[in-house]
């Protein structure tokens, strides 16, 4: 009955840590929001031309379809272009901040796991907050990631883990 608590306990110190995490930063470190770039970028009339699009900030894109109705549209007009590549850049600098930082805090969690808060459920839960620190770091800048690097990254998150289980379980095998 006390493996269940500790599990349940466990699983819940990992949810609470991943909430407390997420809403921590954003207390102190919010993220962007859209309607800061883009709110009211929606204009009042009815673009039809590159010129009248242009003349608004935004991007015409032609379309490349043939037309049963008419008149045929020759295109659109994406008229948050601007406003949303603004946006996106602003994002992608915050997430690398939100990465660094959850990945500096969930080394730390991980070592006081393994380390200082020893007690079960505690430890594991611990370290299992630090792993749900890093990939959710890691989530949340993904796309900022080229293809090789996520590749090392995750090799180097493998690694690492399973030298912890060898580490956390090396004497208990000994002991049997």
């Amino acid at each position: 009955m006390i493996r269940i608590k500790n599990l349940v306990l466990g699983i819940g110190i990992v949810i609470i840590f991943g909430l407390m995490l997420w809403q921590g930063i954003e207390a102190f470190y919010p993220s962007p929001q859209w309607d800061d770039f883009c709110d009211g970028k929606t204009p009042t009339r009815i673009i039809e031309t590159l010129e009248q699009c242009e003349e608004i900030g935004g991007k015409w894109t032609p379309q490349n379809v043939q037309c049963i109705t008419t008149p045929c549209p020759q295109g659109y007009c994406d008229f948050y272009y601007e406003c949303q590549k603004e946006y996106d850049g602003k994002m992608d600098s915050h997430s690398k901040i939100v990465f660094f930082i959850a990945l500096i805090v969930g080394i730390i969690v991980i070592i006081i796991g393994y380390t200082i808060l020893k007690i079960e459920p505690v430890g594991s839960a611990l370290i299992g907050s630090g792993i749900w620190s890093i990939f959710w770091g890691t989530a949340v800048n993904w796309r900022n990631f080229a293809n090789i690097g996520r590749f090392i990254l995750l090799l180097i998150a493998l690694v690492l883990l399973i030298w912890l289980a060898i580490k956390l379980n090396i004497g208990k095998t000994k002991r049997k």
